[in-house]
């Protein structure tokens, strides 16, 4: 398999310790020249997560998962669509994180420029959009760089119901009021975040995880 191919998985909803799993496989696998870069798009059964900076202070009332992502504490479950980006950050053979992140928020920002929403970054990390006159938190990101290949990644709010999730930590340290959601359909969404990492990566291949891996 040549790493010139890029994929996209559709894990659908995947428990997130199993999801975690495949990812540090995936990782394995793309440093080692087997894939190209890979994007896995999931649903999670609701969990909370902490990145390396994480405050007990903003989760002291639910069980968390500790990962070694970036960030703080947040909330996956249904109603979100979250995007793991396996990619190799290097460019000319250089490794170039802010690049990499930078095209990933513009993924997001663009594609919610063109469902008509104000988007943007912050002073606090994520994707913000205006609505009702506020600032609200749309998407969260936390990632992580292995040697020069990039896991963890993206979680959209794309259904009301994920908000319930929110409400019992301080996502990020921020209250649980600045999250909020843009109303859209789960494959929708996909579709829009390909067509956008396609205009900087090139084509990506959808394909079944047993056949990457095959």
């Amino acid at each position: 398999m040549t790493s010139k191919i890029n994929y996209y998985i559709d894990l659908k909803r995947f428990d997130y310790k199993k999801c975690l799993d495949i990812q540090y496989r995936l990782v394995s696998m793309r440093k080692n020249d087997l894939i190209g870069n890979t994007i896995i798009f999931v649903e999670h059964d609701p969990v909370y997560t902490i990145g390396r900076k994480a405050d007990p202070r903003n989760y002291s009332n639910v069980n968390v998962i500790r990962t070694d992502r970036g960030g703080d504490i947040t909330y996956h479950g249904p109603g979100q669509l979250v995007s793991y980006f396996i990619f190799d950050v290097r460019i000319n053979g250089k490794k170039e994180v802010k690049t990499f992140l930078n095209n990933i928020e513009n993924v997001y920002i663009n594609l919610l420029k063109n469902l008509g929403y104000s988007a943007s970054t912050g002073d606090e990390p994520g994707i913000w959009i205006e609505k009702n006159g506020k600032l609200k938190k749309v998407a969260s990101i936390g990632m992580a760089i292995d040697d020069y290949v990039s896991y963890h990644g993206v979680a959209l709010n794309i259904n009301k119901e994920v908000l319930n999730g929110f409400i019992k930590i301080n996502p990020c340290g921020l209250p649980p009021a600045v999250m909020d959601y843009i109303d859209i359909k789960r494959d929708d969404a996909i579709d829009l975040i390909i067509r956008e990492i396609e205009k900087i990566y090139g084509k990506f291949n959808k394909i079944e995880y047993e056949g990457l891996i095959s």
